[in-house]
């Protein structure tokens, strides 16, 4: 008996249904869609991060340079407390100017409320309703005059480098207490020690018969909040330049608002720079800065915003 020969059924080959590929594509959207939400959350943090690290920074920057400006406000190569003894050779350096610090040195600092009557931001479109200040000093390159002869020739100074023609610069005896503002004539090299400084003018008055003991390169600066011309604040710094010529100059991005308020001997309260009288800023010992720094942030987030106050123990102050 012949048996049939039997072979087994062919393999049958199946596809997927559309509700497999639905649901597969649907899975594999799920499983996307949280990557990328994963992904933007780390990037917003770490963009978030970054907005925090540079606000921190723009505010230890503006804070440190503020801080070091006023707690120099009228020093000197002397010691001299402001308004004992130190003048303007006005010729050279007027009451009127900025960076002079005033007769006797009475303006080395001084505050302005709201920046009201600030003379310093040259073209600089200032914030309105933020505070500004000037501080003024003298220890700048602080040298040792060898020889002098005054009223109007040259001094030698233990120094190579350092001064140029026109800088502002302030001249002081120790041994009477006397110093004074004026601007440097010809400034030349005499040897690898020593300069010659000339006067640009005559020194004049209580001082014309001043034989200096010491020479510091004045520096003024003037601290305020302005427009920085790309959409926002910035903390400005103005200057003394060439021949006292003022300039000013971006410090720090991102500063909206300064506020700061003094304390007199023998009160514990800070008040603002309009509550100061005009006598008794030599007298002021200490200062309180608070900042404002404001973020912007792409829309729809709203701009990040941080305060951060400092306060500031002033040196060279009347006792």
């Amino acid at each position: 008996m012949i048996r049939p020969i039997t072979r087994p059924a062919p393999f049958i080959q199946r596809g997927l249904t559309l509700i497999e590929i639905m649901i597969s594509m649907t899975l594999g959207l799920i499983v996307v869609g949280g990557i990328l939400g994963i992904f933007v959350a780390n990037s917003e943090t770490s963009r978030h991060m970054g907005d925090l690290s540079r606000i921190q920074e723009n505010a230890r920057v503006a804070i440190q340079l503020i801080s070091r400006s006023m707690r120099e406000a009228g020093g000197n190569p002397c010691g001299i407390p402001p308004g004992s003894g130190l003048i303007l050779n006005t010729g050279d350096a007027p009451i009127s100017a900025w960076w002079s610090g005033g007769k006797d040195f009475t303006s080395a600092l001084i505050g302005y409320t709201g920046g009201a009557g600030f003379p310093a931001n040259g073209s600089v479109a200032m914030t309105p309703n933020s505070d500004a200040v000037i501080a003024v000093s003298a220890n700048t390159s602080a040298m040792t005059v060898i020889d002098d002869t005054p009223p109007n020739g040259a001094m030698t100074i233990s120094a190579n480098k350092g001064l140029a023609d026109g800088d502002i610069l302030f001249a002081c005896n120790k041994n009477i207490g006397r110093g004074v503002v004026f601007q440097a004539g010809a400034v030349s090299v005499v040897d690898e020690d020593t300069l010659s400084v000339n006067r640009a003018s005559p020194f004049v008055g209580e001082v014309a018969n001043m034989k200096a003991s010491a020479l510091g390169k004045i520096n003024a600066e003037g601290w305020f909040v302005g427009d920085n011309g790309r959409g926002g604040t910035s903390l400005f710094r103005a200057f003394t330049g060439s021949y006292g010529q003022p300039g000013q100059e971006e410090i720090a991005p991102d500063v909206s608002a300064m506020r700061i308020t003094y304390l007199l001997p023998n009160t514990n309260l800070y008040v603002p720079a309009n509550q100061i009288p005009a006598g008794s800023w030599t007298s002021v010992t200490a200062a309180y800065i608070d900042l404002t720094i404001t973020r912007a942030q792409n829309p729809p987030a709203s701009p990040i915003t941080r305060t951060v106050g400092l306060t500031i123990k002033l040196r060279n102050r009347h006792e």
